[in-house]
């Protein structure tokens, strides 16, 4: 189904990652390290724009300073987290393409990037003062996204 040289790089990949426990220790360590510094970055940042829906708008400034400079922690951590989980999926596709809870994963991890994307659009609404309902509904989903990945990534740990 798949072209023969991407059959044969995931083969040799797979060979690699089974054969070099270091090789496949470090890519889930960097995994799970990105994931824990750009998804604790981003619920300490959910947690602080929630506590922001009763004050008044000049309070509301830091928590939106706190969102912009977020972005730099947790964009990058995000794209380790990508790669690395690719990585890890190229190691066994067989095992992870038949598993509908990597899929599930798979799906929130699209609903993450696509929220995200609305949290950007939500901060540039919220800067100009008007969207903070927006941006409150955004950092909740956010907020519920990341820990349902997190408990989904334990589950395929066991079921893989």
């Amino acid at each position: 189904m798949l072209p023969e040289i991407l059959t044969r790089a995931l083969t040799g990949w797979a060979g690699f990652y089974g054969d070099h426990q270091a090789v496949s220790v470090t890519v889930r360590y960097l995994h799970l390290a990105a994931l824990l510094v750009g998804g604790g970055t981003a619920l300490a940042t959910d947690r602080q724009l929630l506590a922001t829906r009763r004050l008044p708008e000049p309070q509301r400034a830091q928590a939106l300073a706190t969102l912009d400079a977020s972005h730099r922690v947790v964009v990058p951590a995000l794209a380790v987290v990508v790669l690395t989980g690719l990585l890890m999926t190229a190691s066994d596709t067989g095992t992870f393409f038949a598993s509908k809870l990597y899929w599930s994963k798979l799906t929130l991890v699209g609903l993450l990037l696509a929220n995200g994307a609305g949290l950007l659009a939500a901060e540039r609404r919220a800067q100009g003062g008007r969207g903070w309902t927006w941006l409150h509904v955004t950092s909740a989903a956010s907020f519920a996204l990341w820990l349902l990945i997190l408990y989904l990534g334990a589950w395929l740990t066991v079921a893989a």
